[in-house]
């Protein structure tokens, strides 16, 4: 499987079903009718990607759009992304800024200033419509161990001997050289316009 085959799985599961339980239901189906070498293709596929978006600036916009900071949440953010496609992952694991350009976190940043202006408890979104994906990851580790009847080290050893290692589960301290104070006012303005911009209108 290349990345173009992979990028169709997961396009093709949201366009395909509707709640996440179907979707996760229905890649596995898919996953399991692939050879043990294609599994470990798709799961290297996804490491790869996952990867892109584990950046600072994309770690900030997660910090600032949940409102809380959290590397768990902010690597089920960058899972959540990639659910949405090829063409909107694209878009901004290139630019994290372009985040505040889709639609759908456009619709989530709706409810959520609706959620607070009603002075509602609880969290403004729906198990459905939250910007995280977790389970999403592990679609491949279910298939793999229901092909081949081994463990899963064995699909991670089988991706790291490909040179691929996930950057997750990543501490903000640990970006080296891309590393910036995401409390700061000025560096968000200049890295992430677009956040800022929301951030300075919602007060």
């Amino acid at each position: 499987m290349d990345e173009d085959g992979f990028w169709e799985l997961i396009d093709l599961c949201a366009r395909e079903t509707g709640s996440r339980k179907e979707r996760l239901a229905w890649l596995k189906t898919q996953l399991c009718q692939l050879s043990a070498d294609e599994i470990i293709d798709y799961h290297m596929w996804w490491e790869l990607n996952a990867n892109r978006g584990c950046t600072c600036d994309m770690y900030a916009l997660s910090c600032h759009l949940l409102r809380r900071e959290s590397t768990d949440g902010f690597e089920y953010f960058v899972y959540w992304l990639m659910s949405l496609g090829r063409e909107a992952y694209d878009q901004v694991a290139d630019c994290p800024d372009r985040v505040m350009e889709l639609p759908q976190v456009m619709d989530l940043l709706d409810l959520k200033r609706r959620w607070f202006a009603e002075r509602r408890r609880g969290l403004p979104w729906s198990d459905e419509e939250y910007p995280g994906f977790e389970l999403l990851a592990y679609v491949a580790l279910d298939a793999y161990e229901q092909v081949t009847g081994a463990e899963v080290d064995v699909l991670y050893t089988a991706v790291k001997a490909r040179g691929v290692r996930s950057r997750f589960p990543l501490l903000a301290a640990e970006f080296g050289e891309q590393d910036w104070d995401i409390a700061d006012d000025a560096e968000i303005a200049r890295r992430l316009p677009r956040l800022a911009r929301h951030l300075t209108s919602r007060g």
